[in-house]
């Protein structure tokens, strides 16, 4: 087996991507996880999909923004779910949408619609739980927290899973909130990884690693390898 990578929170900055799978030598041997929101914002998210979603060592996670897209795709004239949409990016992915040939677009829905809202994963003897906004924490086993997951909750959470009290026996690793915004949101994020924040880094505490390092704002786009938490970082 290869390395084992997670990268979150894309926002469609394709020449960013594309510098991490050669900075991080990704080979055929390699597994890539995504932990979402590959779409809106920057100019290439479908462009993006498209490409991952024809790779047989990439899988993704659905992410809010792709859920965005189903929602205002399925229900074009509902307002709420098209201005917010909008609002949060999506003009640049509405067009890279309507660009496609309709077999590809309908495909491209497809598989963004059977995205899965989590991963459990092992590596090197240590599990994790992938996903992309997080979840509300309780004691119990992965399997009993998986069984409970909501899908607003695994897609929007923030400070609810940042400052609860459980500190699980497995790592959690998320995207969604830029690890520079989550200073904003979480209240129990120590003082070295607060400075890290700072720089758009990977954050880690309490079993929990915050990876998106803020490439929609012209930050960073980091990537993990887990087979020994090996940090790289693509500035935007």
């Amino acid at each position: 087996m290869g390395n084992i990578y997670v990268i979150s929170d894309l926002h469609g900055q394709g020449k960013a991507f594309y510098a991490m799978l050669e900075k991080i030598h990704f080979s055929q041997e390699d597994k890539l996880y995504i932990l979402g929101d590959v779409v809106d914002r920057g100019p290439e998210g479908i462009s993006l999909l498209e490409y991952i979603r024809r790779q047989k060592n990439i899988e993704m996670i659905l992410g809010n923004h792709e859920d965005m897209m189903l929602k205002s795709c399925k229900y074009p004239t509902d307002q709420m779910w098209v201005s917010t949409w909008m609002f949060n990016g999506g003009g640049t992915t509405l067009s890279g949408l309507r660009m496609l040939p309709r077999e590809d677009r309908l495909a491209c829905l497809d598989y963004v619609r059977n995205l899965p809202l989590y991963r459990t994963i092992s590596v090197e003897g240590i599990d994790y739980l992938l996903i992309h906004a997080g979840l509300p924490l309780k004691e119990g086993s992965m399997e009993e927290i998986c069984r409970d997951i909501d899908e607003e909750e695994a897609l929007w959470i923030r400070g609810e899973f940042f400052d609860s009290p459980v500190i699980p026996p497995y790592y959690i690793i998320f995207g969604h909130t830029p690890t520079g915004a989550m200073l904003r949101y979480a209240e129990t994020i120590p003082a070295d990884q607060m400075e890290r924040c700072k720089e758009f880094k990977i954050a880690f505490w309490n079993h929990r690693i915050g990876i998106d390092c803020g490439a929609a704002y012209g930050k960073n786009l980091g990537c993990l390898r887990l087979n020994d938490f090996r940090e790289f970082y693509i500035k935007i």
